[in-house]
């Protein structure tokens, strides 16, 4: 087996959106919409919107970039984020922007052997078609997990319609990236400039979805679904005394933070005293290195992971081992 260079890392959280993506949005008359305006792409949809998004949103090369000012060689994990409900699109219009942002993601993979790997988009608003994505992302396309937002159009994740979903997840074993799609929390925490949202909401819509995973015997049902919860896992560790005493409810097995212990999170809080938590309260084997980029400068995350003196062990778990365990970054991709 080939010996890994030392200062390697898996950046576990970064959103590239394929370019077509974004195209197809452009060709709507309604929202979501995307435009093309002076050299950069706007979207809208409805509250959710983003202007001028910078080029590396788009560009893969400028993340490698970005990712090599770090000094470290980087592998890098794709997700869909806020994109991840494929923004409300009708069934027959989420099924083509899947097929199309995965297709692009598999032949990058192919382009950048080792280097670059994602988790595929999957058109939530239904099921079977989920499933049917989810199975050819995999299988034939080679990609190595699969995005989950945490609501899909305003319907919360654990439907009930949505169990023969997770039961594929679960038999595919492939991680499931949950990541806040600025839906459930947008408005309530509205005003600021965005900034109450982006700093609070975010992290509390994702916990939501979380929770209602667990209260709803989702993870009963499907106790191997592997489920990577972003952003150090949101505000739930710090509220586990909680959660234990206000949320053990009748049907379902374990206490709620028993269920959180079984998932996987990130770096992407990148607060020394967070990521020590995060990694007192999962463990050290559950803790994997993602930055967010482009929200983040990859550097954010490391120097905060690097500022808590971990001894080498555990700094080379969280770097690359705990995301080769969770993640198939076999090379080259499976087609």
């Amino acid at each position: 087996m080939t010996e890994q260079p030392s200062n390697r890392a898996i950046d576990c959280h970064i959103h590239w959106f394929p370019p077509s993506y974004y195209k197809l949005l452009s060709e709507r008359s309604t929202e979501p919409r995307a435009e093309f305006v002076d050299g950069r792409w706007s979207y809208s949809n409805g509250a959710r919107s983003f202007q001028s998004m910078s080029p590396e949103w788009f560009d893969l090369d400028l993340h490698f970039q970005t990712a090599a000012g770090t000094g470290r060689e980087m592998t890098l994990v794709s997700s869909m984020g806020v994109h991840s409900d494929l923004d409300g699109l009708p069934g027959d219009e989420a099924k083509e922007a899947a097929r199309m942002i995965n297709e692009e993601w598999a032949a990058a993979q192919r382009r950048q052997p080792g280097r670059f790997f994602a988790a595929a988009a999957v058109p939530l608003v239904d099921a079977e078609a989920a499933i049917e994505e989810a199975e050819y992302a995999i299988h034939t396309l080679g990609l190595r997990g699969i995005s989950l937002p945490s609501s899909i159009n305003g319907e919360p994740i654990d439907a009930d319609r949505l169990d023969p979903f997770y039961a594929c997840c679960e038999e595919l074993s492939v991680p499931v990236f949950l990541h806040p799609i600025d839906a459930a929390l947008l408005e309530a925490m509205g005003g600021f400039n965005g900034r109450l949202h982006a700093s609070l909401g975010r992290v509390c819509d994702s916990s939501m979805a979380v929770m209602r995973l667990i209260l709803s015997g989702m993870l009963d049902r499907h106790p191997n679904l592997k489920l990577m919860h972003f952003h150090a896992g949101g505000v739930l560790p710090y509220t586990a005394g909680r959660l234990d005493k206000n949320a053990s409810i009748p049907g379902i097995e374990e206490q709620p933070t028993q269920y959180l212990r079984r998932m996987w999170v990130d770096t992407a809080m990148p607060h020394s005293l967070t990521i020590g938590m995060a990694i007192n309260f999962y463990g050290s084997d559950r803790v994997l290195y993602g930055s967010d980029n482009p929200c983040w400068n990859p550097l954010a995350a490391l120097q905060a992971t690097e500022a808590l003196d971990l001894d080498q062990a555990t700094m080379k778990a969280v770097l690359t081992e705990n995301a080769e365990r969770f993640i198939d970054l076999r090379v080259p991709a499976a087609i």
